[in-house]
Parts: C-alpha cells; structure tokens; sequence
C-alpha cells in the first residue's frame, strides 16, 4: 500500500535537560511557553535544570503548570488565555503534558477552538512548534503525529492525528524516569506494548513490521520487569523510553494499515471514569478483545508467533491452544506487574454493559473498524470478555 514514513523529531539521547535553552536557541526561538505537571519535576530537580538553562541562553518563558493525567479540555483552554506572545512550546514531562501543549500548539495558532480540532469539527493546518523532555515512558507522544484530550463535560476522551503535531526535538534522559511509581511505570510498560500490538494484529502481511513489532515487545516484556523491579536501572530505564517512541512513531505499522480498536474501548472508560489511567484500561481491554478475536484464521499466527516469541511460550500440535497460552501468559504479566485485568477491578458492573457498547457504537449508529466491523453486538461480546 502507498505510504508515507514520517519521523522529523530529532533525539537527543542521554542528553541533560541542561542542553535545553542552546538546543532552543539552535532554532532560533527566544520565547517559548514552558508548560508540565504539578510538582514531580521540581521534586527531582528537573525544574530548576531547566529554568536555568533557559535563562542561561537569553530565552524568555512564562509557566504553564497544572497538567494531569488524561489531560483536560478546560486546562488547554485556560493556557490559551496567558498573555505571552511566545514562539514555540516546551512540554516538560509524559503523554499528558505533551498531548496538552500539542492541542494548544494548533488552537493557538490557527486561533480556534481546541475542542473543534479534537471533535474534527476543525481540520488542523497550522501549530507553533514544540519540544520535549521526556519524564515517562508511555505515551510515545514525544515521537507521535497523535493527541489525546479529555472533555470532561461531555465525558467523552477523543484523538485526532496530524503530522504537523510531531515535536521537533526531545530531549531522552532514563534518569529523570527514576522517580516514576512502580504503579505510573507499569501503566506506561502496558501502554507501549499497546501501541505495538494495535499495529501488530492486523489483517495485512508485513514480514518487516511483524519483526519490528516482536522485537519491541520482547525488549518492553524483559526491561519491565527489570524496571517494576528496580526503578533505577539505568539501561532498562532507557530500552523503555526508546520503545515508548519507537511503537508510537509509525514505525511498527510501516507499509500497512493499522487499527487502533482498543483504545478506543478505553478512551470510553477513562472518558467516563477519570480515575481510570489509559494503561490500567488498556491492560483489561486488550486481552478481552484477543480471547474475542485470535481464532481468526486471518490473525491466528500472529498470535502464535506472540506467544512463542515474547512470552515463550512451549510449542505443542495445537496452535490455537499456544496462541491462547500467549495471551494468558500476557494477562499474567500485567498482573505481575500488578495492572488490572477486569472490569471489577474499577468498580464497574455486568450492567453497564450495554451502556458502554453505546457509548463506544454512538448509540449503535457507528462502528470501530477492525478484521471484523466492531458494531453494537461485537462491542457487547468484548465488553462481556472484560469480566
């Protein structure tokens, strides 16, 4: 199929957030917004690196602080109101801070609002460009052409995806993941691995993308474990924060299609629930819709080549038999690492059932692509598979 492989964001591996205002300065940018979290930065230091850097290098910043998990409709919308005419944005920590300046990025400079992108009410044509420091391995955003932002009146979390969001640099420090929680790190291991698997099981060959999707799983799988167990293990740390770019930067679905049907069964659950981190959802979304999907003679393999390949699995005559171990062995891992694998683990009930394949099918008027249509009546069936 025609395709187009775009990667412009250059990484700056290994690099202090201490490069940050010549790195800047390099582009010719001397007033930049400087937009993170709550406190985790300053508790590690980061926030002071960075300040000084940018003052270091004569580049004038206002602050933009505040971003949350599953990253808020209105808080874009109030950074939109600061009063500072800068040039590009400096997203300091995960998915969230990075989705957030990416949404403000496009509503501030084509002077829109940011829900009418989101929506696709609004096609985005133009953005201030952006720069990265990474302090979470999840997301990929640092890498991504995609954004994700939450309308918590409407309760609806929504993506849209364009090229012109992509960062233009991102500075890839493992040390400043150190202080992540154990339960943060394995949200983020679970959301990588989602990121490959969504472009692995698909309906299209692709020797090369297969292998490079296998491969990142297994690097993910063993330098988790590692991580969940010892958060400062420097190389580990790294092989995840290369892999959060690496599954979410086009590269795992080079020369095919992709079909991204499970987080779009989670956005419903953290667009309801927003105490539902994206990877916690993820980890019981997916292997519901595997168990749902594997005897597929179109997808069968894939799922066998997973289980001997990343969870080594031992082969026997029964291929379908090895494929459902592989997916049992993933459920295990994900509670290993103490992820939820039900629905009840949130709280959530058997009768919502039908109130979360509408809200996924648009009250049955919609479906989610994928090897099979996902309509009203497959949603129940995968819904069901969650508990």
């Amino acid at each position: 199929m025609p395709t187009i492989y775009n990667t412009p964001t250059k990484l700056f591996i290994d690099y202090d957030a201490s490069s940050v205002g010549e790195i800047i300065a390099s582009y010719g940018y001397k007033r930049v917004l400087f937009v993170y979290g709550k406190s985790s930065i300053k508790k590690i230091g980061l926030y002071d690196e960075v300040v000084k850097s940018l003052r270091e290098n004569k580049i004038e910043f206002v602050e933009a602080s505040g971003v949350e998990a599953n990253p808020k409709l209105s808080l874009v919308e109030k950074f939109l109101e600061i009063d500072f005419d800068y040039e590009m944005i400096l997203a300091v920590g995960g998915g969230s801070v990075i989705d957030t300046a990416k949404s403000l990025s496009v509503a501030k400079a084509m002077n829109v609002r940011p829900w009418d992108i989101s929506s696709g009410k609004v096609k985005p044509t133009s953005s201030l460009p952006i720069g990265v420091i990474l302090t979470i391995s999840a997301a990929g955003s640092e890498m991504s052409n995609s954004c994700v932002i939450s309308n918590e009146e409407l309760h609806k979390k929504v993506g849209f995806n364009s090229e012109i969001i992509r960062p233009k640099f991102a500075i890839m420090n493992p040390k400043y993941t150190y202080s992540v929680s154990p339960y943060q790190t394995a949200c983020g291991i679970v959301d990588i691995m989602m990121h490959t698997l969504e472009r692995y099981i698909n309906d299209t060959e692709g020797m090369l993308a297969d292998n490079l999707c296998l491969g990142l799983l297994k690097s993910v799988y063993e330098a988790g474990s590692i991580c969940y167990k010892e958060p400062n293990n420097y190389e580990a740390r790294k092989t995840l924060m290369l892999s959060s770019s690496l599954s979410h930067n086009g590269l795992t679905a080079i020369g095919r299609p992709n079909y991204f049907r499970c987080h779009k069964f989670e956005h419903v659950l953290s667009g309801l629930w927003d105490n539902i981190s994206h990877g916690a959802g993820l980890a019981v979304c997916f292997p519901a819709y595997a168990k749902w999907i594997y005897k597929n003679p179109l997808v069968i393999d894939k799922f066998v080549n997973l289980a001997y390949v990343v969870f080594n699995v031992n082969k026997t005559d029964d291929k379908y038999a090895d494929a459902y171990q592989g997916i049992l062995k993933m459920e295990e891992f994900f509670k290993s690492i103490n992820m939820p694998t039900r629905l009840t683990e949130f709280g959530i009930s058997k009768d919502q059932i039908e109130m979360l394949a509408n809200e996924l099918t648009n009250n049955k008027n919609s479906f989610v692509p994928d090897i099979i249509p996902i309509t009203y009546k497959e949603a129940l069936e995968i819904w069901e598979l969650m508990f």
